[in-house]
């Protein structure tokens, strides 16, 4: 990075210095910059005076707060890094965070339950409930002016973690992901410079053990502007607060934004990140938001936040499908490789690598998944490194990043490669679709299956068949979900993110009214129909494919039946469909 970097901390206090009394929190009560830079400096000498500091991890239990905000500035201003940990999270995944990230601190609130406190050292490290007897007659204890160097174990530089972030990892344990300050610096910078309306009133609104919260809480306390903290399902208009001037959210909210919380769409800047975004989505907001300038900005964790956009102008039309991830960021080169890390050419599908200044550390206590992760760069300086993405990317005519989906999301459905970012542009390309999500089920003895979640406009009421029939007109056979399930609203993690667990099963065998089979050979199909979908009780009029049949499924139907003596062939399936017609009486 060209010129001095400025770490967060200390991007912070200057900021303070500059504008004090400006409010720089609303959560019921304002803070103003002042204040703020007050409170976390007596935390941070409280913590620094057990001996926190550079190459320490601190680990915060909080919710969105003041608390909470104070809590990270404290940390960082101590030189030591934050692990942030979802007080909602399951207790086991808290365990091994703690363990895993050796936090040499633990900062909660009042009301938490016990938390487990390993240490490897055998020492066990304090525990700070905010708003105790304890917790504030130790913080009174201490000074709320700036943090002088000789009260830390050591400066705080610019190769220093300012963050360990846990996600989720291929193992079934979630790995950390350690954040310089270099690369926060980096990316910060950018959305300052990219991002003016940060400066204005920001909605903190995620968990900030998601990044995407690094946007919106620190570029705005680096700029000068207001973070108010709330939520996108709480929030009210007409309560004394304006509307934002800058908001960060995932595709997935977009819907909850333009139904259910229009208020808290800004006015300035809306930035998308965390999916793939498409252009039906996006302009199902816009309609009502015409003004709005958007980014969809990618990146993952391991390269601090963001670092490649693409940004839509008020007026700029989008295409339906997905929209393009763009270019990189100042201080980021982005390359597509094949497998052999050579350039592929312009329109052809490659691996994306990100190289530059806002590469993570790598993971925490995990060398052997960092060295595979993060290799040498052989089309950069000697001795610099990317990070393998496992995102499938290639590069438009205009130069534009598309994104196409992921290397270990692509799937095989009927031994054909399926992206399902493709399926779900079609099914939300139905015009009485407002919002939509593809995945892939494994039933014992069905193979893949690709199932369709969709979320109807507001006042509509499509059918399934529809869905389909429109789906099936847009992508061959093999690509057209074996079902759509009608949904009132995508389900999401508190991450903003598609909950993939909680979408419910399709019901494969509600279709029609069930007529019973009349005789030994209809008896027989209907079993042999069962057998292969998985429908426990299958009747005369049901749709094979509407049970979540297939063309290779209807192969093996018409196998089994001649076995049974019955002379039907495929074509026969995939035209008569129903055991009624297929036995031959169709009355």
């Amino acid at each position: 990075m060209t010129g001095q970097v400025v770490i967060l901390p200390d991007s912070f206090e200057r900021q303070a210095a500059r504008t004090p009394d400006a409010v720089a929190l609303i959560d019921g009560e304002e803070v103003t910059y002042a204040q703020l830079d007050a409170r976390a400096n007596r935390l941070a000498r409280l913590l620094a005076g057990q001996g926190l500091g550079a190459g320490d991890v601190c680990a915060v239990l909080l919710g969105r707060s003041v608390e909470l905000v104070v809590s990270v500035l404290a940390v960082l201003k101590t030189g030591a890094a934050y692990v942030p940990v979802d007080p909602e999270d399951p207790s086991d995944r808290v365990e091994w965070v703690l363990a895993d990230s050796a936090a040499r601190a633990v900062l909660l609130s009042a009301t938490a339950g016990p938390v487990p406190v390993p240490s490897g050292d055998g020492a066990e490290p304090p525990v700070w409930r905010w708003h105790t007897p304890q917790f504030d007659e130790a913080l009174a204890a201490h000074g709320d002016g700036p943090l002088r160097d000789e009260e830390r174990v050591r400066p705080c530089g610019p190769g220093d973690a300012a963050y360990v972030i846990y996600t989720s990892g291929s193992s079934g344990r979630p790995k950390g992901v350690v954040v310089e300050h270099r690369a926060l610096s980096a990316y910060l910078t950018y959305a300052r410079d990219s991002y003016p309306s940060v400066g204005g009133l920001s909605l903190l609104h995620s968990s900030v053990s998601f990044d995407m919260a690094v946007t919106t809480l620190y570029a705005p306390l680096t700029a000068g502007g207001t973070v108010r903290i709330t939520d996108l399902t709480d929030a009210r208009p007409g309560d004394g607060v304006p509307s934002p001037a800058f908001l960060k959210v995932t595709p997935s909210h977009l819907a909850l934004l333009r139904d259910a919380a229009p208020h808290c769409s800004p006015s300035g800047q809306l930035v998308v990140g965390g999916e793939m975004l498409t252009g039906t989505a996006l302009d199902n907001w816009r309609r009502a938001n015409p003004g709005t300038r958007v980014v969809n900005e990618y990146g993952p964790t391991e390269a601090a936040v963001g670092c490649c956009v693409f940004t839509v102008e008020p007026g700029d039309g989008v295409e339906p499908g997905a929209v393009p991830i763009g270019r990189p960021t100042p201080q980021t080169t982005l390359y597509v490789l094949d497998a052999e890390l050579n350039r592929v050419e312009p329109g052809l599908t490659g691996e994306l690598y990100i190289a530059g200044e806002q590469l993570a550390r790598g993971y925490l206590n995990q060398p052997a998944l960092t060295a595979a992760k993060f290799v040498a760069d052989p089309h950069g300086a000697p001795g610099g490194r990317m990070y393998r993405t496992g995102d499938l990317v290639r590069q438009r005519p205009d130069g534009e990043l598309e994104f196409l989906g992921r290397m270990d999301d692509q799937v095989k459905v009927r031994g054909y490669r399926v992206e399902l970012g493709e399926v779900e542009a079609a099914v939300a390309g139905h015009p009485a679709v407002r919002h939509a999500a593809v995945t892939v089920r494994e039933d014992p003895g069905q193979g893949a299956r690709l199932v369709a979640y969709a979320v109807p406009e507001t006042g509509e009421s499509p059918e399934p068949e529809e869905i389909l029939k429109h789906t099936g007109s847009r992508l061959p056979d093999y690509m057209v979900p074996s079902a759509v399930v009608l949904m009132r609203a995508l389900p999401l993690t508190t991450n903003g993110k598609l909950d993939t667990k909680r979408l419910p099963a399709p019901d494969f065998a509600a279709r029609t009214v069930y007529a019973a089979p009349r005789s030994t050979a209809e008896q027989t199909l209907c079993d042999l129909v069962g057998e292969l979908t998985g429908v426990v009780r299958v009747g005369l009029d049901d749709d094979f494919f509407a049970l979540g049949g297939d063309s290779l499924l209807a192969a093996r139907l018409a196998s089994r039946a001649r076995k049974e003596g019955m002379d039907f062939s495929l074509r026969d399936i995939l035209h008569k469909r129903t055991v009624r017609t297929l036995t031959g009486d169709a009355t």
